[in-house]
């Protein structure tokens, strides 16, 4: 999927600066892990730069490209670029859940390269979406918080902090009701 939504210079360089936030690059270190043309990877840096998207710092005679994670646009790309990348994960899991949130700073675009990825998941089988979770290879940390069913649903009552910070998640997996 990654390759229909990051096609173009300017996306491939989006895509490789938001994994790798508050890091600083040359544009040749750009151009070459991004596989571009030295022409390519300047107008793409250019173009973001004049865009509010990429921020450009001179040190010396050289310029330092970093993402501007303070735009919203950017904040809105790293939630995109980490649903895609848990969608392999998902598609394990789904049989076994009912419910699958992304919450924390992934699911607002403020994770950085340290920052873990927060999944709460709704099962009843814990120890078998455990083990699947163990078992996934992913560039980032996953942190789940499984519970079940009747769980989630008390936790309204007795975690209302934490059950609104799940809420304000981005639901990736949710069991259509059959009735």
């Amino acid at each position: 999927m990654k390759e229909i939504l990051f096609k173009t210079n300017p996306q491939k360089v989006i895509e490789y600066l938001i994994k790798k936030p508050g890091k600083e690059f040359l544009s040749k270190e750009i151009q070459i892990a991004t596989k571009m043309s030295k022409a390519g990877a300047n107008f793409a840096l250019n173009d973001l730069v004049k865009n509010n998207l990429v921020n450009r710092q001179q040190k010396g005679n050289t310029y330092l490209y970093t993402i501007n994670d303070e735009n919203p646009v950017i904040k809105q790309l790293k939630v995109l670029r980490t649903t895609i990348d848990l969608m392999s994960l998902i598609k394990k899991l789904k049989q076994k859940t009912s419910k699958i949130i992304l919450y924390g700073s992934a699911s607002r675009g403020e994770d950085t390269e340290d920052s873990d990825i927060d999944l709460f998941i709704v099962t009843n089988l814990t120890e078998e979406i455990e083990k699947i979770v163990q078992r996934n290879k992913y560039s980032k940390k996953i942190q789940p918080i499984i519970r079940k069913p009747l769980q989630y649903i008390e936790m309204g009552k007795t975690d209302l902090i934490f059950y609104q910070e799940i809420e304000r998640g981005i639901v990736l997996w949710e069991a259509k009701n059959e009735s």
